[in-house]
């Protein structure tokens, strides 16, 4: 291979970029104390890089820091208001705190992006599944699907709504598209109890 293998003598592992990365590395290898001591000092050179808020944000979010959160990723959007990172962690953290309509008001903008596109989506469709607005949280689930066929959270809500609505071919089909995906889901064989109720799948 002709991809260079070692970074360059004169880079600057304690620049702002440095830092980043090294704090970008560490969340990769799910080290989550030393990456946020990278980010931090990042962010001590250059409070307003806006990759390093974004990460930080995600950091405070595996630590249920949600409020923190929102207020870090606000500082990323207050930069970049169309940063799909920033929009969709911004998302999460006001779902979490159930403040519903910005996490819509992210979710929409993340949905921007490919990268975030058909988490957008299953999370906005799981918000309209919540207020009973059925229609567009198949919408939503059906939306993610495009960008991402294997995307298994949105395949059980729709399972979950079909059977809902009595459509037991469409709630079947997707079972069906799930068993192929992930044979070892324990919710397949529950849905498929609760589409017909009967000894056998009980059993199953």
């Amino acid at each position: 291979l002709a991809r260079p293998l070692a970074i360059p003598k004169d880079f600057d592992n304690n620049s702002v970029y440095g830092l980043y990365l090294q704090g970008k590395n560490n969340i990769s290898f799910k080290d989550y104390i030393k990456a946020e001591e990278n980010l931090l000092a990042c962010l001590q050179k250059d409070p307003n890089y806006a990759p390093a808020v974004v990460d930080l944000a995600t950091l405070q979010i595996r630590k249920l820091q949600y409020k923190e959160a929102v207020t870090t990723a606000s500082t990323a959007l207050s930069i970049n208001t169309y940063d799909p990172a920033a929009n969709f962690y911004y998302a999460v953290a006001n779902l979490h705190l159930e403040n519903i309509t910005d996490a819509k008001d992210g979710f929409d903008i993340a949905a921007s992006s490919v990268e975030y596109r058909s988490s957008s989506y299953t999370e906005l469709s799981k918000i309209y599944f919540r207020e009973k607005n059925i229609d567009k949280a198949i919408e939503y689930g059906e939306k993610s699907l495009i960008n991402n066929q294997y995307n298994i959270q949105s395949l059980q809500l729709l399972a979950v709504i079909y059977r809902l609505q009595n459509n037991n071919t469409k709630a079947k089909e997707i079972l069906s598209t799930l068993n192929n995906l992930d044979p070892l889901n324990h919710f397949i064989g529950f849905e498929k109890y609760l589409l017909d109720k009967s000894a056998a799948s009980k059993t199953q």
